[in-house]
């Protein structure tokens, strides 16, 4: 499978707020980057997790959660941004 890791100190509202540990890891399943889960350590993190466990159940692809509107600046815009980056090294 493929693994993208994001620290939360790239994140805007994180650095608004001074969070600087933390980080949200997402994992797709190779070839169809279906996303297969995810871990998610930071202030809030049940509210992260959420849009995460909203893409395993409904099996979503990296793109699509990738391309998934976010509120900015907002901590859950990390998701979004793993997922774009996992796209991105695909």
């Amino acid at each position: 499978g493929t693994t993208v890791l994001l620290p939360l100190r790239t994140n805007a509202r994180a650095k608004m707020h001074g969070h600087r540990d933390g980080f949200v890891k997402l994992f797709a399943r190779k070839g169809s980057q279906i996303v297969g889960g995810g871990v998610v350590v930071a202030p809030n993190a049940s509210e992260l997790i959420h849009s995460i466990t909203l893409a395993v159940d409904n099996r979503l692809t990296v793109d699509q959660l990738a391309q998934a509107f976010t509120v900015y600046p907002s901590l859950s815009g990390s998701v979004a941004e793993a997922a774009r980056r996992m796209h991105a090294t695909q």
